[in-house]
């Protein structure tokens, strides 16, 4: 009788063994982690958005008065949000390496207020691309990349004039778009010319 009570106890005792074993409470594999850096910024304007939140899983951090973050994120393919109020969210795939992994740069675009749309087009300067112009219209403004593209957000709806000034000041254009409220047109160029001479001053 004590041999089977015996025999029974340590049966048990290898069942508890089995199920502690199953029961996953430490015994995962936490994946390898790495870092992700980048910069994130105004589309239109394309100054650093500070304060900007990005999150890959349940890790999130903040944008410096740069716009530059630096995140923790699991090797492997990671989707990465960014955020900041008045921009609409970013949603992007990345495949995280080993060590330290470059975003680059990721352009938030402004959200767009009622009655209000945006334009996208290029700035060109005797034919050749012009980055840096900065474009105009209203109390909007933009700056060319260094291809010469540019988005400018929350233009009033209907024809609304576009100017635009080299990054040296010594160039000038204008175009005008049709603006739609609540989205964005693109194909608009303007070709910038060099200013006029000032008048003699007597």
């Amino acid at each position: 009788m004590r041999a089977k009570v015996a025999v029974a106890a340590v049966a048990l005792a290898v069942g508890a063994v089995v199920l502690a074993g199953c029961g996953g409470g430490g015994g995962g594999v936490t994946p390898a982690q790495a870092t992700l850096r980048g910069t994130v910024l105004n589309d239109g304007t394309l100054a650093p958005i500070a304060g900007a939140t990005i999150r890959v899983g349940s890790a999130s951090v903040q944008s410096d008065a740069n716009g530059v973050f630096s995140i923790q994120a699991p090797v492997g393919s990671q989707m990465v949000t960014i955020a900041a109020t008045g921009f609409q969210q970013l949603q992007t795939n990345v495949s995280v390496q080993d060590g330290v992994n470059q975003m680059g740069t990721r352009c938030l675009q402004p959200v767009l207020l009622a009655g209000r749309g945006a334009v996208s087009g290029t700035v060109r300067r005797g034919g050749t691309a012009a980055g840096g112009a900065t474009i105009r219209s209203g109390n909007a403004t933009a700056t060319s990349r260094a291809d010469g593209t540019f988005s400018i957000y929350n233009l009033l709806a209907g024809s609304q004039a576009l100017t635009a000034v080299s990054a040296d000041g010594l160039a000038t254009g204008s175009a005008t778009a049709t603006v739609q409220a609540g989205t964005k047109i693109a194909g608009v160029t303007i070709s910038l010319g060099l200013m006029p001479p000032s008048p003699p001053v007597f």
